[in-house]
This record gives structure tokens, sequence and C-alpha cells, in this order.
């Protein structure tokens, strides 16, 4: 049964909408990030982006915006699988979509956003950027990797609603993206306007089936990527290339609204990415954004330029005050659904005592079901590892000094198994050559790959520390096992040269320690084959 959110704009919104100045339309219809702001120069945002901030910045900062806004503000993040900001007394972390993918227990993932709802609306949230509803269909996709749940659309679905409706029901808005869906090749919206390369029947059956079923959940905004749906839409005039969904009618309203009935807020994706700018004139895209179909400008870059240039999309009729007025009226209207309007200055729910919710023993359940064995042809597993043991943990890792606390922790997990452990990062092909072949360590654990990294076109390991994988120190007798911490496909890459190969799927501390209990046998992790049993 269909539950499909229906937007119902009162007579209050419209008006509040009809009242605005041009300025404050303008501002209405955009979310700045406070990383892109000089913080003491703050202005009448529709919302703002606050994703990494303390909760004393946010208090302090939000005190100080809303009495500059005629509505009052979402308050925005990027809340992808877990809240983000919890304290770090507590040491607890919780896995990717990826890892609530491979744990196949919506329930549990439903308790997880529950209390990521709860949490989040307590922290003084009320938007989140997520769940990624993208399939992982491609693994060198560098947006996608460990943000999906997986390549499945109805099991993709499936995880990322019991997640996004644990958030709205805590008042959180919920965002399914990147519509038309990524995930199918290795370029990056960050760099470039990608191609989605279906056909309709395709789509249809992948992500669009993805997409309309958290539209018949109910899901309340979703995000267009800067991705283009060649068998659905038309090459632009000047360019003779596809829009990306950002800058198409088709996409947006015919497709998106029209054919899907969605009839939430549709938020663009970042305006700074070349995706969207390098199709046309950054300002002029921002108008077309708008006029497509869109609600919602996200990381506008607000400045006395920006109203200039609107001004002229307005002079020039790329931009009309109709559309400026119905936008922020749908806004307003989403907002006054939220209970927002009514509390200017809001008193935020009660923190709940994070005893009672037991967050460790739920980040440890979902980091058993997710630490995986992806091969072991060998038969290396368990290692017999005691402390006389020598052992390498070998880094190969793009990246390496964003990771190192996680590594560091990896190795220091080992080192409570043998008195003997190693950590080397990026030694160097004939080094690792001369140490196997002499036989200088009884076990090789390798930390393989990296996350993603905006802006490197390709998620697997790449680039000069990619060298550590040559001269074939793995086939000299040492056993080497290799750990995916994070993009989880190194054999895909590495087919002959890896026989044994762990992955996390990004569960940080957690799976770690689930990782080395693994490793030595104290309890027994399922084994996944990545090339298909992530659903």
């Amino acid at each position: 049964m269909s539950s499909r959110f229906r937007l119902s704009i009162s007579d209050r919104a419209r008006s509040l909408a009809a009242a605005l100045p041009i300025r404050d339309l303008i501002l209405q219809v955009t979310v700045p990030a406070l990383v892109h702001l000089d913080p003491q120069k703050l202005d009448g945002y529709g919302g703002i982006f606050l994703h990494g901030s303390t909760q004393a910045e946010r208090d302090e900062l939000l005190a100080r915006l809303r009495p500059l806004c005629p509505v009052p503000p979402f308050v925005v993040a990027d809340i992808e699988a877990g809240p983000g900001d919890l304290p770090a007394a507590l040491d607890v972390e919780f896995g990717t979509m990826m890892s609530n993918g491979v744990a196949n227990d919506p329930d549990l993932t439903a308790t997880l956003g529950d209390i990521t709802g709860r949490l989040s609306a307590a922290r003084g949230f009320n938007w989140s950027l997520a769940p990624c509803v993208d399939l992982a269909v491609e693994p060198d996709s560098p947006m996608v990797g460990t943000r999906s749940p997986g390549r499945d659309p109805e099991h993709v679905a499936r995880i990322t609603w019991a997640f996004a409706s644990g958030l709205q029901k805590h008042g959180v808005l919920a965002t399914a993206k990147h519509f038309p869906g990524d995930g199918f090749g290795t370029l990056d919206q960050h760099l470039t306007t990608v191609v989605n390369p279906l056909s309709m029947d395709q789509w249809r059956a992948g992500p669009g089936l993805a997409f309309q079923r958290m539209i018949d959940h109910g899901i309340r905004a979703i995000m267009p990527g800067h991705i283009s749906l060649p068998a659905y839409d038309e090459p632009d005039p000047v360019l003779g290339l596809c829009p990306p969904a950002t800058l198409s009618r088709r996409l947006m309203t015919d497709l998106l609204k029209n054919e899907m009935g969605f009839d939430g807020l549709i938020v663009s994706d970042a305006v700074n990415m070349t995706g969207f700018c390098g199709f046309m004139n950054y300002y002029n895209a921002c108008a077309r954004f708008l006029e497509a179909g869109g609600d919602v400008i996200l990381f506008a870059k607000i400045d006395e330029r920006f109203f200039t240039e609107m001004h002229r999309c307005l002079d020039e009729g790329k931009l009309t005050e109709a559309t400026l007025r119905d936008r922020a009226a749908r806004i307003i209207a989403v907002k006054e659904s939220m209970g927002l309007l009514d509390a200017p200055s809001p008193g935020l729910p009660p923190m709940p005592d994070l005893a009672t919710l037991n967050l460790p023993a739920l980040s440890d359940e979902l980091a058993a079901k997710a630490t995986v064995v992806l091969r072991d042809r060998a038969g290396l597993l368990p290692l017999r590892i005691e402390k006389s043991t020598r052992v390498l943990h070998l880094v190969v890792y793009n990246n390496y000094e964003r990771h190192k606390p996680l590594l560091d922790y990896f190795t220091a997990r080992l080192g409570e198994h043998s008195d003997h452990v190693t950590e080397w990062v990026d030694p160097g092909c004939d080094r690792l050559f001369q140490a196997a072949r002499n036989r200088e360590f009884d076990v090789i654990i390798c930390s393989l790959g990296g996350a993603i990294e905006y802006g490197a076109n390709v998620l697997r390991l790449h680039g000069p520390v990619a060298r550590n994988l040559m001269y074939g120190w793995m086939r000299l007798g040492v056993p080497a096992v290799f750990v995916a911490h994070h993009h989880p496909y190194a054999t895909y890459e590495y087919d002959a040269a890896i026989d044994c190969c762990l992955a996390t799927f990004g569960g940080g501390r957690p799976a770690v320690r689930r990782l080395v209990s693994g490793l030595i046998g104290e309890v027994t992790l399922p084994h996944v084959n990545t090339r298909g049993a992530i659903a």
C-alpha cells in the first residue's frame, strides 16, 4: 500500500511566501554550507548545512541565525548511516549503508534509523541529506561504494527505507539520493556530468524501481544528482549533451513528479560540483534548476554577487518571480508540516539517556553481521597467532593519513595477541619482496585500499602507493591475508594475487574488533562473494 507524501500548501504558507521580498525569496530557496560562509555575516537562509559541527557550535550559530530568518531555517547534515556526532567517550561507531546491506537485517537497520532520528533531532538537526539509494553496480564508482546497501533495487529500497523511516518518525526530513541513480560508471559528479547508461526498461527495473519504492513508502525529499539519463531526456541544443537531472525539466518534472508521483521537496546536489556548473554558467544553472522543477539550491555561494546574478536571471526571463514564490511556498509548507513555523526558537527534544539505548551492543551487532570473508581459497583462516608469532601489518592505503587512527587501532588489536607486531606503511614492493623471501615474518596482514575520496575518479587503490602490490611478494610462501576496511572489491583487480581477503565495509573500530576475533578463530565470520552475494 502506498503511503506517498502529499504536500498540502496552506493559505498560511502561501501568504508567508507572498509577503517575502525578492531577496528573502532567493534566500528561502537556498541552503548554504557553513564552511562556505563567513560565520560573522549570516543572512536569512532557508536552511544551513552544519555537518561536522559540535553541539556548542550549532547552539551558538543558530542563536544568531534564527532572528535573521523570516521563516525558521532547516538545519541540515549528511546523516547517512548513523548519528555522526556521538560523544567520543562512548567509543561507538556505526557501519555504512553497505554494512547494513550486507547484514541484511531490516529490523536492525530500522532500530539504528530510529535511534539516529532521536539523537539527530535532539542535537538540533531537522533535515538529513540521506540515505543513498544508488545501486552499487560498478565496483569502482567514486560516488557510491559503501554508501549504498548493494546492487539489487528491492534490497536497496528495503534497507534505505528502514533507515529513512526512523529519521522521519522523529521529525528529521530524509532524502533519497542521487536521482536518477549513480553507480553505473567511474565518473565523479564533482568533476563532470555523469551519464546513467541504462535503457528505460533497465532503468525502471533498476534504480527507477528503488526510487519508486522510496516515493511509495513516503520519502519527503529527493536529491537529483548531476546525472543525465539519455534514454529519457533530450540533448542540450548548445552542447549536444543531455543535461544532468539538476538542470532537466524532463527528469525532475516529467519523470520524477508527474510520472513517479513525487510531491516532496527536490533539493539539488551541491551546485559547486562541475557536473552542474560545468554544464553551464553557475548562476544561470541555479535559475534553471528552479525553473526545471527544483525547490532547494544546496551549497549556493551566498554573497552580493549571487543576488545581483539572480536579479539578472529574473530580468532576462531565465527565472520568474512566480517560480520563486511557488518554491518558497512549498518549502514553507514542508516546514509547517514539521511544526517549525509554530516554534521560531524551538526547544530541542529531550536528549535520550544514551545508557538506555545500548549503542555499543547495537554497533557490535551490526559489525558481527557485516564483517565478512570475501575469499579464502588457500584455506588460510583462522590464522595461528601466538605471542611469538612475527606479524607484519602492511598498510597499502590511499590517503593514509586520513585513515591512520583506524589502521593504528588495527595494529594495536593485533598486538594484543602477538608480542611481535610490526607496522609498515607503503614500504615499496622491493622491501616487501625481500621480507617475504627471507621469511622475516610468519604472516603478513595487509590493509588495502581506501574510502571514497571525492575528485579521485576511481575508488580502487591507485597512484604510486599501488606499486606495493608488485613483485609477487604474496607468492613467496609467507601467508598473506588482505583486509578491505572500506572499498570491498580488492579481489576484482587482484584476482590471482589475493588468495584470502576479508572486508568490513567501513565498519570502523567495532568491525576491526570483530575482524581480529575472526582472523584468529575466536568467532566464525560469514562468507560473502562480492561478485553476487552483496544484494
